[in-house]
């Protein structure tokens, strides 16, 4: 009982959900519904004409058959016209519903936080905004025509068959219900087996996404075979589960046709004894014909009933999975009455702890404070929670216990664009979209000149090797900025984070794919020309963060030690293994 209750929530949630993004569309909704009465009358009034046309040709009445012959040609037209504008304002409601679903969810999405992605992947995502939209239009553009037109057009008909002969109305009375039991009992075993199948979807979508991005490693290894039994194993699960459920669903052709063709035997008996026991007083012949076209008018609405309850029996999941991401409510947001001025880049960590979605903290107990316009390296192993340390300052998730402060403010206080155009990052896989050099660089600051990307192309070291391409800032970059090395990526990344003009610069072992010379001229450059912004380095190399005028050292999600490199060479000894094996033991000189 407490499942039924829960499953009538959730419809109802998902259908108010929908309708809500038909504003705009639904004039032509309207149309749609209106045209689709119109030919519906149309249709059952040539069916009722038909009669007293075959009458009239079995007396050799020339003025009937004349007659009537015009006025069913004028309906039939008029159907056909009805028809075609009815379909074209389908397809206009059903596009327009299906864009607005798109933009929302495009839009939406780009406010979740991290947690709110990590709840959905990616591939779950792009199927949602793609197959599923899909799937709900084509069964809305189906669901505004037929299932209006469908029911209007069998109780048209039964109005019809009473006001023939009603006598031989009853048949439908049986048929009917019979029909709609045995559908409605197909369609609740088939519909469980749509949801288990779009929710295989996210996988198929994923194994495709994950080869695609990594295709060098995987020609590299060999391992093509490898991934196509991968994609086979979603693929063919999801191709025995279509022919499982399709198997349910071909029972409605037999149904229906069991159905046809006893309605039209028992149409084409029980009047034909009428016509012979009557004399043609109680129904004629043309009334016979008529009353067996009205069957094939039920039926066939009937049919389309089904066909349209199995669209919506693939579309409900699809439906509920596009809710699922419109009221999905962003984890963090801006507060009522924000700060929007963010005054310098001092940190502070006090008593600060993180957990994702468990109760294991990946950070405990976090006590740091970093003054502004200082340089702060951050060092530990894989894991230690280096990361997601500098996560919290710019809100990208939010401290599960404690508070960080940025300016002497909790973040949670600020407005989150304010926040976050303060704080640049910096990752080591940073990424790089389709466009210009340029395009990208832009960024970092929309309305930047020419002069401020060479200063921030200069500091990052990316200069140079800009200006051996042919077209310069105008290079065209492929999808995620293949054509470049991981290098030359990370400079421009660092360069586009500068042009934000930041207050807090936070790199992320983003120095790793250049080489240590690079590293110490990028270094040098953000010391000496941009001393008010706060910089905190994470790094793997002990060479990228020993000059920082103060170093922490991590170890499963805890600060083990902090000092500067002199202090810690003395003091902490993960800190100096560390450096003895990378440095070879030797003396350095950090200046």
């Amino acid at each position: 009982m407490t499942k039924t209750v829960k499953t009538k929530k959730k419809t109802n949630l998902t259908l108010k959900t929908l309708l809500y993004y038909l504003h705009g569309y639904w004039k032509d909704t309207i149309f749609t519904w209106l045209f689709t009465g119109l030919e519906c009358v149309a249709e059952v009034l040539v069916a009722f004409f038909m009669q007293y046309l075959i009458n009239n040709i079995n007396d050799s009445n020339l003025n009937g058959i004349y007659k009537y012959s015009i006025i069913i040609a004028s309906l039939a037209i008029g159907a056909a016209i009805f028809g075609i504008l009815a379909g074209y304002w389908a397809s206009s409601a059903s596009s327009g519903f299906a864009k607005n679903l798109r933009k929302t969810m495009f839009a939406h999405i780009q406010d979740y936080s991290f947690s709110n992605i990590d709840k959905f992947s990616s591939s779950s995502i792009v199927t949602r905004t793609t197959t599923d939209v899909t799937n709900v239009q084509n069964a809305f553009q189906q669901i505004i025509r037929a299932v209006i037109r469908a029911p209007l057009m069998m109780i048209f008909a039964l109005i019809m068959c009473f006001i023939t002969q009603w006598k031989l109305s009853w048949i439908f009375l049986i048929i009917i219900p019979f029909i709609l039991v045995a559908l409605l009992f197909i369609a609740s075993k088939a519909h469980p087996i749509f949801v288990d199948i779009f929710n295989k979807y996210d996988g198929l979508n994923e194994e495709v996404q994950e080869d695609v991005d990594g295709i060098r490693v995987v020609k590299s290894f060999d391992r093509e075979n490898y991934q196509d039994k991968k994609f086979s194993k979603v693929s063919v699960y999801i191709h025995d589960h279509f022919i499982k459920a399709e198997k349910l669903l071909a029972f409605n052709n037999p149904i229906m046709d069991l159905a046809i063709y006893g309605a039209c035997f028992a149409i084409a008996y029980f009047g034909a004894l009428m016509i012979i026991k009557s004399n043609g007083s109680q129904l004629t012949v043309g009334g016979l014909t008529t009353l067996v076209t009205y069957v094939m008018m039920i039926m066939m609405s009937l049919m389309m009933i089904t066909m349209v309850y199995v669209s919506i029996i693939i579309a409900r999941n699809s439906a509920e999975r596009i809710v699922e991401i419109i009221v999905e409510k962003p984890s963090i947001v801006s507060p009522k009455n924000a700060i929007k001025e963010i005054k310098d880049g001092s940190v502070d960590f006090n008593n600060v702890s993180l957990a994702y979605n468990s109760d294991k903290y990946v950070l405990s107990d976090i006590n740091l404070h970093i003054k502004s316009g200082s340089s702060v390296g951050i060092i530990g192993s894989t894991g230690a929670g280096k990361t997601s340390l500098v996560s919290l300052i710019a809100r990208l998730y939010d401290a599960t216990k404690g508070e960080v402060l940025v300016a002497s403010k909790n973040v949670k206080e600020y407005d989150l664009k304010a926040l976050r155009d303060s704080v640049a990052v910096v990752l080591q896989k940073n990424t790089l979209f389709t466009g210009t050099i340029r395009d990208n660089l832009k960024w970092g600051n929309a309305d930047a000149t020419d002069e401020q990307i060479n200063q921030a192309l200069d500091l990052a070291q990316a200069n140079e090797f800009i200006q051996t391409m042919p077209e310069g800032l105008d290079t065209m970059l492929d999808e995620g900025g293949t054509n470049v090395s991981g290098g030359q990526k990370q400079r421009l990344c660092i360069a586009r984070a500068l042009l934000k003009n930041p207050k807090i610069l936070i790199l992320d072992d983003s120095t790793s794919a250049c080489d240590t010379h690079t590293d110490a001229l990028i270094r040098q450059g953000l010391s000496s020309t941009r001393k008010d912004i706060t910089k905190i380095i994470i790094a793997q190399r002990v060479l990228s963060i020993c000059d920082c005028d103060d170093i922490v050292v991590m170890n499963e999600g805890k600060i083990v030690a902090e000092g500067n490199n002199a202090a810690l060479m003395e003091t902490c000894p993960v800190y100096k293994e560390l450096y003895q094996s990378q440095l070879g033991g030797g003396d350095f000189d950090a200046n």
